[in-house]
């Protein structure tokens, strides 16, 4: 969905790398969300506007927190 989302933006390879770890991350993060709204419960409707509010709140948190828990010291 988002693969060629920075394409010819990055001017370095470091920052390329970066970019593409970032794209990792949000991806990593949009799957979550996409399977939470998904999840099936009685209160469908409500559910997912519930959910959709939160992960639009959150997303960003969540990326940050996938991408963090990927990278290694150098």
């Amino acid at each position: 969905m988002l693969e060629n989302y920075f394409s010819q933006v990055a001017k370095t390879q470091e920052e390329a790398t970066k970019l593409n770890q970032r794209l990792l991350a949000v991806q990593a993060a949009l799957e979550i969300a996409k399977a939470s709204v998904s999840a099936s419960t009685t209160h469908s409707g409500s559910k997912t506007l519930y959910d959709l509010d939160n992960v639009t709140k959150k997303i960003e948190a969540l990326a940050d927190a996938i991408q963090d828990a990927l990278e290694t010291d150098d």
